[in-house]
């Protein structure tokens, strides 16, 4: 039985947002959805169409289009969690993750303190983050402290981000209400 391609919907705009902002390569997802094909004896044509697209505004419009449906609770989230992993491992500059939490701050899917302390860290985007002042340095360890809350979503493991998401929502007030008691932003 082939893939269907609205099952990985989440995927797909997570994949559209983080090409977007030039986190993810063009190679990366067509590289996922060769796996996809290779696994499968037929394929729906879209799995096929994201493999051979070279074009970036063809790739993401392939991606938007067949992610109309998504959940952007879960993608927002997801993204955040993707994110804390890449500012852990300095292979994203915080400049960048800003721009893409301010945008995530307006998702109305999202609590309502989600939105306020995304937005507010976002406001930082405009100073120069990497110098030597001690205000930058423990900001960025609140920002760290924050997206850790999101720290079990990655794009390894999309296939459990509804359980992930499910299980987030249960203890998201309790870590919320840990991060607002220190926000001095």
């Amino acid at each position: 039985m082939a893939e269907n391609i609205k099952s990985y919907k989440n995927l797909l705009k997570v994949f559209a947002e983080l090409r977007k902002y030039g986190i993810i390569t063009n190679d990366f997802i067509t590289g996922w959805s060769d796996e996809i094909l290779s696994s499968e004896k037929t394929s729906e044509y879209e799995f096929i169409e994201i493999s051979t697209t070279n074009s970036t505004h063809d790739l993401i419009t392939l991606l938007d289009r067949n992610s109309q449906n998504a959940d952007m609770e879960i993608v927002c989230r997801a993204i955040l969690g993707i994110l804390y992993h890449l500012l852990n491992t300095k292979s994203l500059e915080f400049k960048k993750a800003l721009k893409i939490i301010c945008e995530i701050s307006y998702e109305e899917r999202l609590t309502k303190d989600e939105q306020y302390l995304l937005y507010g860290f976002s406001e930082y985007s405009m100073y120069d983050l990497d110098g030597p002042y001690e205000g930058f340095r423990l900001f960025k360890e609140d920002l760290i402290k924050l997206l850790k809350i999101y720290q079990s979503f990655t794009l390894s493991n999309y296939n459990e981000w509804q359980i992930k998401n499910e299980i987030l929502r249960h203890e998201l007030d309790k870590e919320l209400d840990r991060i607002k008691w220190n926000y001095p932003y």
